[in-house]
Parts: C-alpha cells; structure tokens; sequence
C-alpha cells in the first residue's frame, strides 16, 4: 500500500471511531513532492494549530533571535522581564533561564485560567510572577502554556516588536506562508472549532474546586462573568488564554495554518544544509535537552523515546513507536500535529479538528497508532520519488 492510501486509510480510521469529523494530512520525503490526504476538507482548509504556536512561532523566533546577538539561550527570564521575580519563590525563579522555558523544565505550572482575572499582556506578567513553582528549576518536566506566554513576551521586549510581526519578518514571509497567521483573512476557509466554551469552562471551575495554595484567585461569580462563547468557534482562536487574556495572539497558542504552509515551514528543520537558521543550532535545538527526566524534549519539540529509560518508554511519544531515536515532533490540543523522522528524512503533518463540535477522547492513542502506520509504509533507506 502506497504512503498516500495508508494516509486516507488512517484519517477514515479516526472518523469513523468519532474521533474528529474533518481530517488533512501530509507526509513529505526528502524532495519529492508532497502526499496530500484529505477527509471533509479542502488542501487550503485552514485550522486553529492549537499549541502547534509554540513550534512554529515561539520557538523559532527564540532560535533566530539568538542567531542575531539579541539573547542567549541560557539568559535569565528576570533578564528581560524583571517583573517575573515578584511573587512568589523569588529566588527560584531568578535561576529560570530561557533554555528552563524550552524544555518545560522551569517548574512552571501547566494551566491557570488567568484570563478570568487578567487582560493584556502586562497583567499576565504580574499574574505568572505570583504563580508559586511547582518544582525546582532544571528538576522535572511539566509542559507549561505559562512558559511560552513568557517566551512570546520576551521577543515582543527584545524586538520591540508585536509577536504577529515578528512571525510574519522571521517565519511566515520567508517561507511563503500565506495561508497562516494569528487571527484568519474573511477569504480563508477555516475549520471550525469546539461549540462553545464548555470544556475550559469546565476545566475553569473544577480549579476553583481545587485551588492549590498560593495560586491565581478568582470568585464563582467572576467564572461566571466571563463572556464564555456558546456558538460554535470558527475563526477565532480556541484557547482561553489567547482568546479572552492576549487578544488572540500568545506565545503558546493563538496560531492557524495549513498543511501546505506547515510542510513548507519544516524545512528549517529538515533541509540538509540549513534554511535560515545555522545548522549547529538547529542540530542542538533538536536533541534531547532533558536527560534522564521524563517525558524527553527537545528545545520547544517533544522527542522521540527511542534510546530512553524506562520510565520514558513507559510513557510514549505521540510520534509513535517507529519514530528514529532522532525524531521530533509537537501536537496542538484542536488535534494537529507535526512530526519529523531524520533517518527517514520523513515529515508528517496532521491536521484534524476533533475539539468540534465537542472534545473527544481517544485522540491520544489514534494518533499514536497514526504515526506508526505511516512511518512503517515509508521505512527506511527508501528511494526518492516511490510511492
């Protein structure tokens, strides 16, 4: 079976188990051409890319910023955001550098639904310096949103610069990537999201239920203010954060895009004599940064558990199990993903919106499953142009 029928074989997999009701994917080898595989969608389709942002966007920036003698990889957050250190864990906190925030090694928290409290960027500051750690700095690995909200206004600081301008001078222009942006164009045909604000509403309240000491406070009757969205999402950024805090543009999230841009953008991963970014830097940003802890990342990516401990292949990776111990990838939580195999010289992108209209489960293990399917087609040491 060629690479293109495994593609649509697996997309009707997922909608036929419900696991999301419109799908594109594409896989792309070296110089061929790309394999497109589409379900309910069109090539152009543009989708809310979710947490996909922070590899696409803030990473990248970060790396190419460091390229152009404007930071270093090991500077102190409090280096260019002196308010961070106001709160809570003070000293702690002065030891986060940014390679802490890439890696999600800070000690950071996951979530917190600042925006029932905080408008603008200013505020979010203040707010994520209150936040108490969770963890020692360099300790653990909890990938934290409130990392890359960090990351995002560090480059709009050292720029000058909104973070939706900087994107499109470094990433988006370069490789021609005209169908992607914060915010969507009145012509593009998006997909819609979740009906409705309900599983953050949600996810909201059960915090209020379980407050952990020290952190961001809110009242019910504040919950319940928020202008939650009852229509179904469709052009505006589903996450709460971006959406109702950051005015549609974050760090972490706020990103649409399709599955042409996002394979023309991998290749400043995947080019073998590097586009844009030196290939030193590139070869360090996507080797695993975090030892022994679990789960592996890279610089901004997660990373393959192939040549890990236990505990890591315990755990998995969303590239699946046949990923080359080399492999990187990231998903976005509206169902997308990206993942790049180098020994197979292999990139796959995937963009479904399985939030819509509601949240569903079993995303986690279709996706895995997903990867393995279309990693085992093309194999290794494949001659170019075959399908």
């Amino acid at each position: 079976m060629n690479e293109r029928s495994v593609l649509e074989e697996s997309l009707a997999n997922g909608i036929e188990q419900g696991f999301f009701p419109t799908a594109i994917a594409g896989l792309k080898r070296e110089d061929d051409a790309p394999i497109l595989a589409m379900k309910g969608v069109q090539e152009h389709t543009v989708f809310d890319v979710a947490s996909l942002t922070k590899v696409v966007v803030t990473l990248p920036a970060i790396l190419l910023s460091v390229q152009a003698g404007k930071l270093s990889l090991f500077d102190r957050v409090a280096r260019h955001i002196p308010e961070f250190t106001i709160g809570f864990d003070r000293v702690k906190k002065e030891q986060i550098n940014i390679h802490h925030l890439l890696t999600h090694t800070s000690g950071l928290p996951a979530w917190r639904p600042f925006f029932i409290t905080c408008q603008g960027r200013q505020a979010y500051i203040e707010a994520i310096g209150k936040e108490p750690l969770i963890g020692e700095p360099g300790k653990q690995v909890v990938y934290s949103d409130l990392g890359f909200m960090l990351l995002g206004f560090i480059l709009e600081r050292i720029w000058d610069l909104p973070l939706e301008e900087i994107a499109k001078r470094l990433i988006f222009h370069p490789f021609s990537m005209n169908h992607t942006g914060y915010g969507v164009q009145k012509e593009w045909d998006v997909a819609p999201t979740e009906e409705g604000n309900e599983y953050e509403k949600q996810m909201a309240w059960n915090y209020l239920q379980d407050r952990p000491d020290g952190s961001l406070i809110f009242t019910e009757e504040e919950w319940r203010s928020v202008p939650w969205r009852k229509r179904v999402i469709q052009g505006t950024v589903h996450d709460g954060n971006a959406y109702y805090g950051l005015g549609g543009v974050s760090g972490h999230a706020g990103l649409f895009s399709t599955v042409g841009d996002l394979l023309s953008y991998m290749k400043l991963w995947s080019d073998p004599v590097g586009v844009l970014l030196d290939p030193l830097l590139r070869n360090f940003a996507i080797q695993c940064q975090s030892g022994e802890l679990a789960p592996r990342r890279a610089l901004g990516w997660e990373h393959s558990v192939m040549g890990g401990n236990e505990e890591q292949k315990a755990r998995g990776c969303s590239g699946g199990d046949l990923v080359s111990a080399s492999g990187f990838g990231h998903t976005g939580f509206t169902g997308t993903s990206i993942w790049h195999d180098p020994e197979r010289q292999t990139t796959i992108v995937t963009l479904t919106n399985r939030v819509h209209p509601k949240v569903k489960d079993g995303m986690i293990r279709w996706r895995h499953m997903h990867h393995n399917r279309v990693f085992a087609c093309v194999g290794l040491g494949k001659q170019k142009g075959g399908e």
